[in-house]
């Protein structure tokens, strides 16, 4: 099977990090070619990084997230798209992968009417309500790891989506118009949809909350670099995250530690939320109903506040 891949990158240092081309190796593997798409302009000596690994390289500055990337890399496919079978969209927002991806992707291949995947969905989403926004069932597909089908990405459907990604306000809008939207708009045509992680679906925001139960119990294949950067300490913990990914996995966990020392916020612990009652809330109280989940997250978040 031939593949595609559209690969997403954003750092703010303008620099292309070890852990970046630990995952384009590896997506190597599996795409026959790699269109890597830089939302900043890098310097020469940032895309000679890159040499052996991908096949074209974009770097030039836009506003437009990652969707924006993903498509400067559809755009230069298109002409050709019809010599791949399967068009992979993946982004520089998790470390990884943690697990083997051709393992993956066999076990996706065995669903036969699956037209697009990815690797986790979220149940809820943003709707946009008057001038401010609330959380609804919207589910969708989450966009760091996305794959399309020929019958997908060769549609008329597709390439007007692709064709209407534009610069938006704010980020909440990205969410909804695209991440969200692209899930939205393919099913409502007919197509059909799937993910490799299935476990916990009803709660929300699984990839944050539940990230070392997905990776120690489902064989998840990335983290999120925002829950290792104290980006997403509301939601969950990262205590003994070395631990968790070194004695599940093979992942050199020195790449994330080289990241994090020049990316990671500087961790605030909170005074009145020790970090043991968090793991006992994002373990225990976390399978309980979704209504006593969010009375202990309002609680978290007073405390938090006070502190």
């Amino acid at each position: 099977m031939r593949r595609a891949a559209v690969f997403a990158h954003y750092d703010k240092d303008n620099i292309i990090d070890d852990y970046v081309i630990y995952y384009l190796k590896a997506l190597k593997e599996l795409a026959h070619e790699i269109v890597f798409v830089s939302c900043k302009n890098l310097s020469d000596t940032e895309k000679e990084k890159l040499g052996g690994i991908a096949d074209f390289i974009i770097a030039e500055n836009h506003d437009e997230y990652d969707f924006g990337s993903y498509k400067r890399g559809y755009l230069y496919l298109k002409d050709r798209l019809n010599d791949f079978d399967e068009l992979i969209f993946a982004n520089d927002s998790c470390y990884g992968p943690l697990y083997p991806l051709h393992g993956i992707f066999d076990e996706m291949e065995r669903d036969e009417h699956c037209d697009f995947w990815g690797i986790t969905k979220n149940r809820f989403g943003l709707l946009k309500d008057g001038e401010g926004y609330r959380i609804a069932e919207r589910p969708h597909i989450q966009s760091y790891f996305l794959v399309f089908s020929k019958k997908v990405f060769t549609s008329n459907i597709f390439d007007e989506f692709m064709h209407s990604i534009r610069p938006l306000d704010n980020k909440n809008e990205v969410i909804i118009n695209y991440e969200i939207g692209l899930t939205e708009r393919l099913i409502s045509a007919g197509f059909k949809a799937n993910t490799y992680i299935k476990a916990l679906y009803r709660f929300n925001h699984v990839i944050l909350s539940f990230w070392r139960l997905l990776i120690e119990r489902y064989n998840m294949p990335f983290v999120k670099c925002s829950i290792l950067r104290h980006q997403n300490d509301d939601l969950t913990t990262t205590v003994f995250w070395q631990e968790c990914i070194s004695s599940n996995t093979d992942y050199p966990v020195s790449l994330i530690e080289e990241n994090l020392s020049r990316t990671s916020l500087e961790y605030k612990p909170v005074k009145f939320v020790p970090p043991l009652l968090k793991i006992f809330y994002f373990y225990f109280i976390g399978i309980l109903p979704s209504f006593l989940k969010h009375i202990f997250r309002r609680i978290n978040h007073i405390f938090e506040h006070l502190s």
